[in-house]
């Protein structure tokens, strides 16, 4: 099959999840990947990268940031992409996000090709607040040979909502690399309890009421060292620093930066409990599921988190750790404390072997991309003989 791939950035370093689908997918099949930017040392063997700058007009962007109207037609943009689907012959294209798909959609000429959109979270969630974005996945998912992808049920529920078609569309849950996270149980266990989290520090990350938590539960301890180790860099960081500061709990708490999944693998290792407060923010930016929650629980690892968007889906409350309600800190401080009892998990690496795996992952996704091919094949059998 030939697939032709689509996102704003390639090998960017906060969507590797993307670069390990291209990864497994080029191993059966022709990729070309088109991209506006493109990260530094990427290589993916048997994938052609695709570069087309893309420049927004003034007066589209003001249209845009009003919510008057969203138009990406460019016709520089358009006249390279015309010439890399010509050359390829795609047999099905697929999107990235929902937002930048439509980017593409506005510069594509040849509508027969079989289309896909995956939506990961902004982008079915804090998007749906603009009326012009609504009005355009509207249309583009009437199309009849337009199909959806979402990581988490909860938004497709989000696009339904706002009455977006969503009738040919299946879940695909990322997929983790479980290679790449597995516990090495020959390690002794040290004195300390360590409490993580792996993700950039944005608002909807809930550090805040982490540490405000994690201070509560520090106070009710009389014995053994506790530390919160948090990854990740991002406009909360001189703020959570200052907060660390205020609760008195800078000795237990450790800001590590940004890691590699080398190195997040060996914090997961080290770790006890694994937590991630996500929470909707103002702007009503909602996470699918989180992969480090994926990753945690392929390790083994007790999770706590929030009942947030998808991660229910995922995390079942008392089986794989906890849930609290967002930004309740007295449960969340409370639950700190319970979990102390669990060990690690066996049954949350087994529930992300049974429907979190990469290669089951991609098994769905070729599935989906053949009943694409398919479905289409018989319109146009079916139109030309009429």
């Amino acid at each position: 099959m030939k697939i032709l791939m689509y996102a704003d950035g390639f090998g960017v370093p906060t969507q590797t999840f993307i670069t390990q689908d291209v990864k497994y997918l080029a191993r059966n099949h022709e990729l070309v990947f088109v991209c506006t930017i493109i990260g530094s040392d990427v290589v993916v063997p048997n994938v052609s990268v695709e570069h087309i700058p893309f420049k927004h007009s003034l007066i589209k962007k003001i249209l845009w940031k009003t919510d008057i109207s969203l138009d990406y037609r460019n016709k520089v943009f358009k006249d390279k992409l015309d010439t890399i689907i010509a050359d390829f012959k795609p047999d099905i294209i697929h999107c990235q996000f929902g937002i930048e798909a439509l980017r593409f959609i506005d510069n594509l000429e040849d509508t027969s090709i079989p289309l896909v959109i995956q939506f990961r979270g902004y982008d079915a969630s804090r998007m749906l607040q603009k009326k012009s974005y609504v009005k355009k996945l509207r249309e583009v998912l009437n199309q009849k040979n337009h199909y959806s992808i979402f990581v988490a049920d909860s938004l497709r529920k989000n696009l339904n909502h706002y009455g977006i078609n969503t009738k040919n569309s299946m879940i695909l849950h990322s997929g983790i690399d479980l290679s790449k996270f597995k516990r090495d149980k020959t390690i002794v266990k040290k004195d300390t309890v360590t409490f993580l989290q792996i993700s950039s520090l944005k608002s909807k990350k809930g550090h805040s009421y982490t540490l405000r938590a994690f201070a509560k539960f520090i106070a009710n301890q009389t014995s053994k060292k506790y530390m919160l180790k948090l990854t990740g860099d991002g406009e909360e960081r001189t703020t959570l620093e200052r907060l660390t500061k205020t609760l008195n709990i800078e000795d237990n708490v450790e800001f590590i930066g940004f890691v590699s999944h080398r190195e997040a693998k060996v914090l997961l290792q080290e770790a006890d409990i694994f937590v991630h407060h996500s929470i909707t923010p103002d702007d009503g930016d909602e996470e699918g599921i989180p992969n480090a929650i994926m990753e945690a629980m392929a390790m083994e690892l007790p999770v706590i988190s929030t009942y947030h968007a998808g991660i229910p889906e995922l995390v079942k409350e008392g089986v794989n750790g906890y849930l609290v309600a967002e930004k309740d800190i007295e449960m969340y401080a409370r639950r700190m404390q319970d979990i102390l009892k669990w060990d690690k998990l066996k049954i949350n690496r087994e529930t992300i072997e049974k429907e979190f795996e990469i290669n089951y992952h991609i098994r769905k996704l070729e599935a989906f991309y053949e009943e694409m091919v398919l479905s289409s094949s018989n319109d146009n059998s079916n139109s030309s003989k009429n």
